[in-house]
């Protein structure tokens, strides 16, 4: 079982380094109401866990029946609000509950057509629903629908929440092979990445790496990747990186990624360099409005 989901959190108290949502959320629970909600920040700062902890807490044993995740990200069209979300706005609740709760996951990508067609579903069916909504950027989220929820920014955690969390797990599952000096320099890599951390340790420990060592293998693969761009092989590109995206990273871990391995690459001039680091960034800024796939596959044709 992937430790991602074996130690999401459950409850709001469990919600590290985001204090200012978790004293709102405890509110909430303790009133059996809340507000639509925004949650947006940084790939692997407990958006998404957040969201699903806070409907957990809220709708208590009729969870189940009473929450709906829908990743915004697979589908950006206005249909599928008009169907899917509709539908599901409309449902009522089974059980003692005050509402249907529905996580939306990732929606800075949907239209601007989509996302207003979502604001009135919010307005006219607010007796029946709330909405969780998560992005990375707030500012691919039309204003109106901002406006009708609680912002709540999720920041980069810090190196001492990680190495706290990381600690805990590892005791959970008796691990020792890991030095403190071995976390601290394995945490700094991570740039406030959570379930990155989270991951990293588990393939380290599943391959019997040491955390370095698994650092390396990470940036080696990304320089596989470039050397398979360079030498014109589009197909081998892509099949990796979207061997990437199914383990669970971002389009903008894969960025950052490529990234370093343009920067630290020795043999390419800077003419070539540039071009490489223009068509990365503008690639992690494409992130939000275009799938991952899809993204992927222009990525790779511009560097070519």
């Amino acid at each position: 079982m992937l430790w991602t989901e074996k130690y999401r959190p459950n409850k709001i108290g469990e919600i590290v380094g985001q204090e200012h949502f978790v004293m709102d959320a405890t509110s909430w629970i303790e009133d059996k109401n809340m507000p639509n909600v925004l949650l947006f920040g940084n790939a692997g700062t407990g958006k998404t866990a957040a969201g699903i902890a806070l409907a957990k807490c809220i709708l208590g044993d009729n969870f189940k029946d009473n929450f709906v995740e829908v990743n915004a990200s697979d589908d950006r069209r206005l249909e599928v609000v008009r169907t899917t979300i509709k539908n599901i706005a409309q449902s009522g609740t089974i059980g003692d509950v005050p509402f249907r709760i529905c996580l939306l996951d990732e929606l800075g990508g949907m239209t601007i057509d989509a996302q207003s067609a979502l604001k009135r579903l919010m307005e006219r069916y607010a007796n029946n629903i709330r909405f969780i909504i998560t992005c990375n950027d707030r500012s691919k989220i039309i204003h109106p629908l901002q406006s009708r929820c609680a912002n709540y920014h999720f920041k980069p955690l810090s190196n001492e929440v990680i190495l706290e969390v990381i600690k805990g797990m590892l005791q959970a599952e008796d691990i020792t092979i890991f030095s403190d000096d071995e976390l601290v320099g394995f945490i700094y890599e991570l740039d406030g990445d959570l379930r990155r951390a989270i991951t990293e340790i588990q393939a380290a420990k599943s391959s019997g790496f040491s955390l370095s060592r698994q650092i390396e293998s990470s940036h080696q693969e990304y320089n596989e990747i470039l050397i398979e761009i360079l030498n014109k092989n589009p197909n081998k590109a892509l099949a990796d990186l979207h061997k990437i995206i199914y383990e669970g990273r971002s389009v903008k871990q894969i960025c950052l990624g490529l990234h370093n391995a343009v920067i630290a690459s020795d043999g390419l001039d800077n003419t070539t360099k540039y071009k490489l680091l223009r068509t990365v960034g503008e690639s992690e800024y494409r992130s939000t409005t275009m799938t991952p796939k899809v993204l992927l596959s222009w990525m790779v044709g511009q560097l070519i």
